[in-house]
């Protein structure tokens, strides 16, 4: 089969309910790839609406986004007779797609500026439950820009869909990141997001991610070389599977690409608020323990000659001596969190990290935590199952075999198998 025959095959399955889709667009050469997005929902049923910048036109004309299906097009707020136009769109819409989305686009929804067709709609549509996706199109060194990577990191902590952009040849002739995703990537995630019922959607999942740091001096800390790297595909792997993922990682620990939530912690007294506060007041079905959480916080430093220095940690401390650092224990979190939770039937999948050859001391490590961390499972991996060829994982459960899981996208599969099936 020619590749594009097999393209155009998979761009027309879709396996929900006729949907109303808003598309949002802006100027871009990525316009072209964006209509034909319009195109094919309309082959697959669905009614499809487009609002556009008025720098659209320039690449595409109202005439054209009609003759591809859409039903109507909507450019202008000023439009005499369409003056409450932005309401009734959002109200419409079963999902909303802004594609491509410039970095203009992305800064303004951010900030939240309201100036045009798009800006307006997007805002009037926000927060009405129903998903939000944005599908970004530019240049390398716009991606890259600080303001537009923050704006990113907002809109995914408001519960966006951001989904990443692609690498290669870009139109203005560099190579790099930036590029806007193929449509049939778009449109398997647009088919994701229809054919998932956000009131049967299957659990809603808390997972924590990379390493605690605690303080020594301003500049200096203590803390440890998780990464974060697997907690983030599981988030990633999870919310593809149709459930609620909330992401609380720490600063500078690798981010998931699309959840619902994501939220930052630093050292552990951070961690430890931020999962009381999640699970008092937010109805989590299940929580995935996967920080590498410090045993010990810093009590306080002395000076060798004796003295305490920097209390609170503020400034800096020389270096032009030795230095005493004083370490207080640490309580372990797991022990803590069904306790914590509002949900009294919460499911707590815990991870055991061993640095030993010894089998029966690996599989004691887990029993302890089986036993004493009210976990209903053990994600357990040796320092040794860690490489740049892979990270293999075991999920442990009370009275069953252990599950080999050869990498994380295994180890989710068989986590979501655990969580039973989504609906």
């Amino acid at each position: 089969m020619l590749k594009s025959e097999k393209t155009s095959k998979q761009m027309g399955k879709h396996t929900g309910a006729p949907a109303n889709i808003l598309l949002l667009m802006s100027g871009s050469i990525a316009c072209a790839k964006a209509s034909s997005l319009i195109s094919e929902w309309s082959k697959q049923g669905h009614k499809v609406r487009v609002v556009c910048t008025r720098s659209v036109a320039e690449f595409m004309g109202p005439s054209s986004l009609q003759g591809l299906g859409a039903e109507m097009v909507f450019d202008n707020v000023f439009t005499p007779g369409q003056a409450m136009e932005h309401i009734s769109l959002g109200k419409w819409a079963d999902i909303v797609i802004a594609a491509p989305a410039t970095s203009n686009l992305i800064n303004k929804l951010s900030a939240g500026i309201a100036d045009d067709a798009v800006t307006t709609v997007w805002q009037a549509a926000f927060g009405q439950g129903k998903p939000m996706v944005i599908v970004p199109a530019m240049n390398t060194r716009m991606w890259c820009y600080p303001a537009t990577k923050e704006s990113v990191l907002r809109l995914k902590k408001w519960g966006i869909h951001m989904l990443p952009v692609g690498k290669g040849e870009l139109a203005c002739g560099e190579h790099g990141e930036g590029r806007m995703l193929e449509p049939v990537e778009i449109l398997q995630t647009v088919d994701r997001l229809l054919t998932s019922d956000p009131q049967a959607r299957g659990k809603c999942i808390l997972i924590t991610a990379g390493g605690t740091r605690e303080r020594i001096d301003s500049v200096r800390y203590i803390g440890n070389i998780s990464s974060g790297r697997t907690a983030s595909s599981l988030a990633d792997e999870l919310t593809a599977a149709g459930h609620l993922v909330t992401w609380l990682g720490a600063e500078g620990a690798v981010q998931p690409e699309s959840v619902n939530r994501l939220e930052f912690y630093y050292s552990f007294a951070d961690l430890k608020s931020w999962l009381k506060t999640l699970l008092g007041s937010g109805d989590y079905d299940v929580v995935i323990h996967a920080a590498a959480v410090g045993d010990f916080s810093v009590a306080r430093v002395e000076s060798a000659e004796g003295g305490s220095l920097l209390k609170g940690h503020g400034g800096k401390l020389p270096s032009n001596s030795d230095l005493v650092v004083h370490l207080k224990r640490n309580p372990k979190l797991l022990d803590k969190l069904k306790d914590w939770s509002k949900n009294p039937a919460l499911q707590l999948i815990g991870f055991k990290l061993t640095d030993t050859e010894d089998p029966q001391q690996r599989l004691a490590a887990v029993k302890k935590q089986l036993d004493n961390s009210g976990v209903d499972a053990v994600v357990h991996n040796d320092l040794s199952d860690i490489s740049k060829a892979g990270h293999r994982f075991r999920l442990h459960t009370q009275g069953h075999k252990p599950v080999s899981c050869e990498n994380s996208g295994a180890l989710a599969r068989t986590i979501n198998n655990l969580l039973g099936a989504v609906s």
